[in-house]
């Protein structure tokens, strides 16, 4: 690939190779919106690659490059069906009145919204991560059970024979008493156990999972009476269920 040095001047009409699809455009168009990615190249202050055909070589996404130009051109959105696709686009070149816009259709805002609310909860990704680590493990059974530990508040009692360092453990009808799958707490907004509950099924549920969720009990660790009472869930993966 060549490499255009920064002195040299850009032609007003550019070819351009974007992941494979060719476009023709001007330079004007490129530069039209400032301080954003194609603006700088096209600026003429860096260098920019060529293909052997002496295109222009941007490496992205060539199949939603289209929407791009069009909102540079005529300040055009793109359809519904794809304004995902192009936010993210958008995003990468920092082309900023475009995601504004973008930011407005309701599957992005919803998107952004719940982004915002799993935010608020410490080691959220890694949790989820857990639970479905722990539903992978090889079984016999059509469904699998994750006991998940759930603390919004880090309760601290006045014993010191009290272990706050404990490990959580739950008493179910059949089975023995056990640590948790997975845990995530506490946090210092007003969400509760069971909004978090909702936003880790939801969550399953969108990469495709069946599953079902129930409140297991409390932890059973006690002493003097004074008990941990942090909240255990259950998530069932149904595996013959879609």
């Amino acid at each position: 690939m060549e490499i255009l040095d920064e002195n040299s001047k850009f032609p007003p009409i550019i070819e351009l190779n974007v992941g494979g699809r060719f476009f023709t455009t001007t330079h004007l168009t490129l530069t039209k919106c400032p301080d954003n990615m194609l603006s700088a190249m096209f600026s003429g202050k860096y260098s920019v690659i060529k293909d052997k055909d002496g295109r222009f070589f941007i490496d992205a996404d060539g199949e939603n490059f289209i929407h791009i130009l069009n909102y540079l051109r005529y300040g055009d959105l793109p359809p519904t069906q794809v304004a995902e696709t192009v936010y993210r686009e958008a995003a990468y070149f920092g082309i900023h009145g475009l995601v504004k816009e973008l930011e407005k259709f309701p599957q992005i805002l919803a998107k952004i919204q719940r982004n915002n609310f799993r935010s608020q909860f410490p080691g959220y990704s890694e949790c989820l991560d857990m639970i479905i680590k722990a539903a992978g493990v090889e079984t016999t059974s059509q469904t699998t059970d994750v006991k998940v530990l759930i603390f919004s508040k880090e309760v601290v009692p006045q014993n010191e024979k009290f272990d706050m360092k404990h490990v959580c453990a739950c008493e179910g009808k059949k089975e023995l008493k056990h640590g948790p799958d997975a845990k995530i707490g506490p946090w210092n907004r007003p969400s509760t156990e069971k909004d978090l509950l909702n936003c880790l099924v939801f969550d399953l549920e969108s990469q495709g999972f069946t599953v079902t969720s129930r409140f297991h009990g409390p932890c059973t660790y006690t002493i003097d009476r004074i008990c941990c009472n942090k909240s255990f869930y259950n998530i069932c993966f149904h595996w013959w269920k879609s």
